[in-house]
């Protein structure tokens, strides 16, 4: 399947979902009897992933807990004494993940796919040779956007009006960590140095995407269920 190592990211403390996380790590929210963490990983093991590494800081014991014995696929974790942002929580993991290329993925998304599921879609267009970083976008509704891509879909600097959000789904080289001083860190300040660079895409995915980031999200979600 091309690239079989994943990284989740769950470390956050989930401070927009407000007191539905004083508990409860968000990776742990339960949407119709199954956290959103359990929906990733049984998708992981059905595309064939082989390594799953999670990053966790906040309640860290529960999320381990959770997910003890459930699953066949081999999960590590990267545990971090201080919450390291995200490109800090992934440079800090690179010595579990051992592997020149990645997928990492946030824990608070749910997919439903049309034709490809993301990983497919991503695994068939990354090039290796020109790409350091592959993002998987969304065309945007009511938020503003993040991104603008070009007629190769590489990803430009022109913020006038970006047409489509960052899923929190992306294939990334470990080589782009190695030069970072810094220990915490937004993944951000990666993206900024490769669009200069000219080495990161974005792919618009086809299927249908949500982001449970608040409670407001998460609200909506269970309304559009029933």
């Amino acid at each position: 399947m091309g690239i079989s190592t994943i990284m989740i990211l769950a470390a956050g403390l989930g401070k927009r979902m407000k007191l539905y996380t004083k508990n409860i790590p968000k990776p742990l929210i339960k949407i119709r009897g199954e956290t959103l963490i359990e929906k990733i990983i049984k998708k992981l093991e059905i595309k064939g992933f082989k390594k799953v590494v999670i990053n966790i800081f906040y309640l860290k014991n529960k999320i381990k807990k959770e997910l003890t014995n459930k699953f066949k696929i081999k999960i590590h974790y990267s545990e971090e004494k201080v919450l390291l942002n995200t490109g800090g929580g992934i440079k800090n993991a690179i010595k579990i993940l051992k592997v020149k290329e990645f997928f990492v993925i946030n824990s608070d998304i749910i997919w439903e796919e049309k034709t490809d599921s993301p990983f497919d879609q991503l695994n068939k267009f990354w090039n290796k040779d020109k790409m350091d970083a592959l993002l998987l976008l969304y065309p945007k509704k009511k938020k503003i956007g993040d991104y603008n891509i070009n007629k190769s879909n590489r990803i430009i600097s022109n913020k006038n009006k970006p047409k489509y959000i960052f899923t929190g789904i992306q294939i990334l080289k470990s080589k782009i960590f190695l030069k970072k001083r810094e220990k915490i860190f937004h993944l951000s300040s990666i993206y900024e140095q490769l669009i200069e660079k000219k080495r990161l895409f974005g792919l618009v995915y086809n299927g249908k995407w949500f982001h449970i980031g608040t409670l407001e999200s998460l609200k909506e979600y269970e309304k559009m269920l029933k």
